[in-house]
Formats: structure tokens, C-alpha cells, sequence
């Protein structure tokens, strides 16, 4: 690419596996498979471009890995707090059968799952310590009350139902939030 990389437009999205082995050292595992992968975004008519951003366009623009990706999920978060693009939602209850926050409806709203204020936001919302996040695909990112069991498994199973045709999915694993990570849950 002859364009030099621009930094407004550099966000994180979560890809099932590295676009290329070789650039490992730029991307950020997850877990379950996923990774942080770096694109740059350029609005057009038909909407959102994405570029992969490749290793020789960081050393390029003189950007550790590091620093475009703390770059990025600035971007991203301010994405997140002003776009009316992407929608966040809560459905159902404290109590109910089914109660979760949702990010959807935009491609980057699976990456909010890297949002830095993600697990303070859904604490809030579902008024609860213990949460769990699941991005069966690119358009969709859903925080859970971990509750138990059960409930973990009806949820994820009505993902499956609802996420089967989606064209860019992720995994239907859940991440276990913290103030300070989001990791891979594991039951006990």
C-alpha cells in the first residue's frame, strides 16, 4: 500500500485466528482462538472499508505493535461512547429468564469487548459482579450475568440459534470480565 497509515482510523477487530502466521507479533490473543487484529477503516458510499494493517505499514509509520494497538482501542472507545452506528442495549431484567447488554449492529461491536470500561458499564446495567461476555460474530458482542450454569448454556445455545447464518462469525465461548481482564472462562 502507498497510502501512509492513518492513526484516526486505525481500530481492533476480533478475527478467528491470525490473517497470517507471520504477523503474530502484531496481533493480541484473546482467547479461544481469537485475536486483536489491526485494520485501518476508511468510510465509502457502500459504507466501512477495512484494511488489514500489516507489520511493514507499522514499521512504516514508525508504530510498535504496542502503541497502534493502544491507538486503536482508543479509537475504538471513543467509537463506542459517540456513534450512534453502533447500539447498546439491555434485554430483560434483573431476574428474568433472559438478561444481558448488547453491542450490535456495527462490524467493530464484537472488539468492545476490549473496551477498558466494558466491565463497569455492564456491572451497572446488570447489577451484578460477575459476568461473562460471548461474540458469536463480528456484529455482535453479548455481556452475561454469570449466574449459573444453566443459564450460561440456554443463552449461548439461543446465540447459536439466532447467529447460524451470520457471515463473519467469531466463537460462541465465554469470556470471563474483571475490572482488570477479560479472559477465557472455564466451569468449574
Amino acid at each position: 500500500m502507498g497510502n501512509q497509515l492513518k492513526t484516526e482510523n486505525l481500530y481492533p477487530y476480533l478475527l478467528p485466528g491470525l490473517v497470517d502466521p507471520a504477523w503474530a507479533d502484531i496481533a493480541v490473543p484473546i482467547g479461544h482462538g481469537l485475536f486483536a487484529t489491526l485494520f485501518e477503516d476508511h468510510e465509502s458510499d457502500g459504507g466501512i472499508v477495512h484494511a488489514v494493517v500489516t507489520p511493514d505499514q507499522l514499521q512504516a509509520a514508525k508504530l510498535s505493535a504496542a502503541d497502534a494497538h493502544r491507538i486503536a482501542l482508543d479509537n475504538l472507545t471513543r467509537f463506542a461512547d459517540e456513534s450512534p452506528a453502533l447500539t447498546i442495549q439491555v434485554l430483560g431484567r434483573v431476574g428474568d429468564p433472559v438478561h444481558f447488554l448488547l453491542h450490535s449492529d456495527h462490524p467493530r461491536a464484537a472488539a468492545c469487548l476490549r473496551l477498558p470500561d466494558l466491565y463497569e458499564q455492564a456491572r451497572e446495567h446488570l447489577q451484578t459482579d460477575e459476568l461473562c461476555a460471548c461474540v458469536p460474530q463480528r456484529e455482535s458482542l453479548v455481556v452475561l450475568p454469570k449466574r449459573d450454569r444453566a443459564f450460561r448454556e440456554m443463552l449461548v445455545g439461543k446465540l447459536r440459534e439466532i447467529e447460524a447464518d451470520s457471515t463473519h462469525l467469531l466463537s460462541f465461548e465465554l469470556f470471563e470480565l474483571s475490572p482488570q481482564v477479560v479472559r477465557p472462562f472455564v466451569e468449574s
